[in-house]
């Protein structure tokens, strides 16, 4: 009897569901009245039923009336132990997961200010050009997913530095996803549609989209690096998740209107960017900006945009620039949709 005592004890600490065997013993003995402990052992799977008798002991369902001789008891009489227990365990379970919460958040706590420690602080400025190139090779042997870039202006520098090419190659080479935005102008520059072509080949992909856009570094969607407009070679360095998150958005969206820089530059396509950049200029020269300040928004030359202001004036009859404004709007040509401003844009594009 020892084992069973000591089973007993152990189940009384630990309440639990009965097993099918326990509930189909129980009816045995409610329905056929005492049984022998002996009789049991003399069945088939003899181990599975002393373990039913042991479950029902602890439980109370069972009771011993004699050296080997056992009867059911009446449910009834035990419920209020048993679910006592089964109470008394929900309750510390619940104390246990209270604890555990507690202790996870002050773990997170603990994570969060090493990551912050590890990271560095959410903005960062990095004035030395050479501590940007330590830390965008840092940044590159870390990038382990992605790495997004946007290029503004026409062509790549010619100057741009081989460091920058060579940290692609590894990037590609470890399996990183490597993608940048350009705009429109760059793809007829042959220089820098070889150098994305070079890449492609490796994995690179590299698309061209209108208008304007600001340069900038995303790895791994966790560090966004900005050129500082004060300080020549600098950059701003930001971990916010929030900022981050949302100038990968902005670069997903222009992604997916963008046309691959390696496109055939079919005569339809090359009319349809020529029709962005005379609507793009227009709307510039409408806001007031100058020569200057448009041809870097659209990443032309200061002589292209001044050729193209000269043939959409000669085109409209324009002999000044405020005539060509007020032109410009009574054609429609600022509006960004409407069939009368496609008509009057094309208009424009064929005739130069």
């Amino acid at each position: 009897m020892e084992t069973v005592t000591l089973q007993r004890t152990q189940d009384r600490a630990r309440p639990r569901g009965l097993t099918s065997a326990e509930m189909g013993l129980y009816r045995e003995f409610a329905e056929h009245g005492p049984l022998r402990r002996s009789r049991l052992l003399a069945r088939e799977a003899p181990d599975t039923l002393v373990r039913a008798l042991d479950g029902l002991l602890a439980n109370g369902l069972v009771r011993q009336i004699g050296a080997d001789c056992f009867a059911a008891a009446n449910p009834t009489e035990v419920s209020e132990e048993l679910l006592k227990r089964w109470e008394e365990r929900v309750q510390g379970a619940q104390l246990d997961l209270l604890r555990m919460r507690g202790q996870l958040a002050e773990l997170a706590i603990v994570h969060a200010a090493r990551r912050r420690a590890l990271q560095g602080p959410p903005l960062e400025r990095v004035e030395s050009p050479a501590e940007l190139r330590r830390v965008l090779d840092q940044q590159a042997a870390e990038c382990r997913r992605e790495l997004l870039g946007t290029r503004p202006g026409g062509p790549r520098p010619a100057a741009d530095p081989r460091r920058a090419h060579d940290r692609n190659r590894d990037l590609l080479a470890r399996g990183v996803r490597v993608r940048t935005l350009y705009q429109h102008s760059a793809r007829f520059d042959p220089p820098t549609v070889r150098h994305e072509a070079e890449l492609a080949e490796l994995g690179a992909e590299a698309r061209t989209v209108p208008g304007g856009l600001v340069r900038c570094l995303v790895f791994d969607r966790t560090l966004l690096v900005l050129p500082l407009d004060d300080t020549e070679g600098g950059a701003l360095l930001v971990r916010s998740p929030e900022l981050v998150a949302f100038v990968a958005e902005m670069i997903e969206l222009l992604w997916v209107t963008g046309e691959h820089i390696t496109k055939p530059r079919e005569k339809a396509f090359v009319q349809d960017v020529a029709d962005q950049a005379k609507r793009s200029i227009l709307q510039h020269l409408a806001q007031g900006e100058d020569d200057r300040a448009t041809a870097r928004a659209l990443g032309i030359s200061v002589r292209t945009c001044q050729r193209h202001v000269s043939a959409i004036m000669r085109q409209l009859g324009a002999t000044s620039r405020f005539q060509l404004g007020y032109l410009a709007q009574q054609h429609g040509l600022l509006a960004p949709d409407g069939p009368e401003a496609e008509a009057a844009g094309t208009a424009v594009v064929t005739s130069t």
